[in-house]
């Protein structure tokens, strides 16, 4: 006994998820635009529409679109247009699985997208949708004008609401079943990546993401510069730089970030959050030709490492000075106290003497911080610091290298 669905469709639908517009359920047209994103929204708003949408695969996308429309018995056709993908070829797919369906391994017969299997839905539920929808093909249309006319002559032949059999109604509600599991768990310590570690910044002028690889013992290795994410990380694992997994979604995320700064003009800063990039005060009238006659500034200070506590009393104030720091408390508010370290004799910087030289590091949020966060300032926290040195044993730091994971202190 057939049975016809009610055409007023409940907030659940369309079950899966997807990039597409709902229009009207009760429209017996559902849009396939391929990748053609600018349709969806002027051909959603028709009369008739019931949904608009594009699809990227010719499996998972095929496979959300035949549940999608199964689980609404009011739509009849399937009209495709847009520009298809010219390596996955879902619209070309969609039209062979409309005329001869799917092979005993679940692959639709003589569609020429890539991989174009559907292995999670029934043979029985490809069937139904074949019966269901008639399906259109105007692959390259973009016209609107010509899309719309196309809507109205499908909507004017509407043949009604889909009978289905029972059993058909039961198998329109599948949907897909996944295992739940919890976010979490624990980056391994990068002392285990025997590549190192890296430091990314980026370039606004010249539009780069820079990437530095320092080995375990901070010594420069490796440098890359790049536009894109992707191929970045790419180029990190074709020359075996990262070994672990999750160093390998670290660096990816970052990248990532990295990527978006440039693109949208925002700061980024290792290890923290995206944020306005600050624009520099313009100066007008008599302000401006100041500026224009003042004398150029004078060459920065080099930096000096501070090798020995006799060498950090010598310095003048403002020199920019790397040294390592063995934190033993904190006095102020962003402000670490402590030891300085003095580099150990073989030079591998991976066990550093302590001194009984007291120093203090103050740290604020124009600092950045690597390998690891404001959580790692801690007693205990064994770092490198980069920064300006300001006298009386403090130095304002602007780079702070966690290396309490990675390195020890001789008592």
């Amino acid at each position: 006994m057939g049975v016809a669905s009610s055409t007023k469709k409940s907030a659940s639908w369309p079950p899966m998820p997807g990039t597409y517009q709902v229009g009207d359920p009760n429209g017996p047209v559902a849009v396939c635009a391929l990748t053609s994103e600018r349709l969806i929204g002027p051909l959603v708003a028709l009369p008739g529409v019931a949904i608009a949408g594009m699809v990227y695969t010719a499996n998972l996308g095929i496979t959300r679109i035949i549940v999608n429309i199964t689980s609404n018995p009011a739509i009849r056709f399937l009209l495709i247009c847009g520009k298809d993908s010219a390596l996955f070829k879902p619209g070309q797919s969609l039209v062979a699985l409309s005329e001869k369906g799917v092979d005993e391994k679940r692959r639709i017969i003589d569609a020429a997208g890539y991989d174009p299997v559907l292995p999670s839905i029934d043979p029985a539920q490809v069937a139904r949708f074949r019966k269901q929808v008639e399906v259109l093909d105007w692959t390259g249309e973009e016209d609107l004008e010509v899309l719309q006319d196309r809507v109205k002559s499908l909507s004017d032949r509407n043949p009604g609401v889909f009978v289905m059999e029972q059993k058909e109604a039961n198998m329109a509600r599948l949907q897909e079943e996944f295992l739940s599991i919890r976010p979490g768990g624990q980056r391994e310590p990068l002392i285990y990546d025997p590549k190192g570690y890296f430091v990314i910044t980026i370039e606004p002028e010249q539009g780069e993401i820079l990437l530095r690889n320092y080995s375990p013992n901070h010594t420069p290795a490796h440098e890359m510069r790049g536009r894109g994410a992707t191929s970045m990380l790419l180029g990190l694992l074709r020359d075996g730089l990262v070994t672990q997994l999750s160093h390998a979604g670290y660096l990816g995320e970052e990248l990532a970030k990295a990527q978006s700064a440039l693109q949208f003009g925002l700061r980024y800063d290792q290890d923290r959050p995206l944020r306005p990039r600050e624009s520099p005060v313009k100066q007008t009238g008599e302000g401006a030709q100041a500026a224009a006659s003042a004398p150029p500034e004078p060459p920065r200070i080099p930096r000096v490492q501070a090798v020995s506590v006799k060498q950090l009393g010598e310095i003048i104030p403002g020199t920019m000075v790397d040294l390592f720091f063995s934190v033993t408390d904190l006095p102020r508010e962003q402000v670490l106290g402590g030891v300085f370290l003095e580099p150990d004799e073989t030079g591998t910087n991976q066990t550093f003497p302590r001194t009984l030289q007291r120093i203090e590091v103050e740290w604020g949020p124009t600092s950045k911080l690597i390998m690891g966060g404001a959580t790692d300032l801690v007693v205990g926290a064994l770092l490198r610091v980069v920064g300006k040195y300001g006298g009386n044993y403090l130095v304002h730091g602007e780079q702070l290298v966690v290396l309490t994971r990675v390195a020890k202190v001789l008592e």
